[in-house]
């Protein structure tokens, strides 16, 4: 879409009496407008655009229709997809304890996005992580919204050695947890109902007997087991 709209541009067919404009929130982050202003950058061209600051979030899910927008295209980071599911995840953790996250396609994204700048600590690993989920499979999404729960937990000061044991495989024992995780994906994702609470569910497990300094056996999380929680880790409860 940039590229047609900065070809307009730069063939002077932009009409700038549009009404159309770009659209910004109370906290500065664009609503409306990111492709016409990445082609406007690309073309190097002076326009007048209108502009509506301020405006509030809840105005998102009303622009552009037709075209459904998803929190990438407002999240603008490196891994961006991903730090989107990542954040999903967080969501509909939040709304407590589950046999399951029910609401996780129901989550809006204007709530993904909020959660995102929520959690800084999506971002502070995402390279290791995206390398664990290159060189061992483990899914990128639920095993950054779990990391950041760590981080938020007594157990912090060890996800940087877990990342590079589950990214690496070097050196690990038997019943290292980090090689139990390895070992799970390799195989490739879950299936059936429930693929992506199982998913979920085996890294939290791996990471919490990796945190207690336990060694593992097996792993594995049946569709009958109550989703378990992040060692150390408690999402405080939403007002009613």
């Amino acid at each position: 879409m940039s590229a047609k709209y900065q070809k307009d541009m730069e063939a002077g067919r932009w009409r700038e009496e549009t009404p159309e404009g770009y659209i910004f929130d109370t906290d500065g982050w664009t609503i409306s407008g990111q492709h016409r202003m990445k082609a406007q950058a690309n073309a190097n061209v002076t326009l007048r655009m209108w502009v509506f600051p301020n405006e509030p979030r809840s105005i998102f899910e009303v622009v552009d229709q037709g075209y459904k927008r998803t929190a990438a295209h407002l999240l603008r980071v490196p891994y961006a997809t991903s730090m989107g599911t990542a954040a999903r995840h967080l969501a509909a953790l939040a709304d407590g304890d589950r046999w399951g996250m029910p609401r996780f396609p129901k989550i809006t994204t204007p709530e993904i996005v909020q959660t995102f700048h929520d959690w800084p600590e999506l971002t502070w690993h995402i390279r290791d992580i995206h390398g664990a989920s290159l060189e061992a499979g483990v899914p990128i999404g639920a095993h950054a919204a779990v990391m950041a729960q760590a981080l938020r937990s007594p157990h912090a000061g060890e996800v940087e050695t877990w990342l590079h044991q589950v990214r690496s495989g070097e050196n690990l024992t038997s019943g290292n947890p980090a090689l139990h995780l390895r070992r799970r994906f390799h195989g490739g994702l879950p299936t059936g109902k429930g693929k992506r609470d199982a998913a979920y569910a085996l890294i939290v497990k791996a990471w919490n007997a990796y945190a207690l300094g336990e060694d593992m056996t097996i792993l594995r999380h049946m569709s009958t087991e109550v989703l378990p929680k992040v060692q150390g880790f408690e999402f405080t409860r939403r007002a009613a």
